[in-house]
């Protein structure tokens, strides 16, 4: 009978730290030293959260261990900015890039 119950509540213990344990990775990762924050998050533009990412992505690459991880923080870093100026595009910000002249 005791060894039922503490089965149990092994089990149960068990599954509240996993999923404790979850729950901390996911806000870890959202949340972490290179992600904007979500109130400023909600009071920018898209695009600025783009050009945010951007820096941030610039200030890991200049913390990269090793050429291969720094040259893939700056393509990320361009990628991010490529998505900035498409935002501003699509936002009527900017005229289309498209545009024969």
């Amino acid at each position: 009978m005791i060894l039922d119950i503490l089965t149990v509540l092994f089990f149960v213990l068990g599954f509240a730290l996993i999923s404790w344990m979850i729950v901390e990775r996911r806000r870890d990762v959202l949340h972490g030293p290179y992600v904007t924050k979500l109130r400023t998050a909600r009071e920018m533009k898209q695009s600025d959260l783009y050009r945010q990412n951007t820096e941030n992505c610039m200030q890991m690459a200049e913390a990269a261990q090793g050429k291969p991880a720094y040259n893939r923080f700056k393509r990320m870093a361009a990628a991010w900015l490529a998505l900035a100026e498409e935002q501003d595009w699509l936002d009527g910000e900017t005229p289309s890039p498209f545009r024969r002249r």
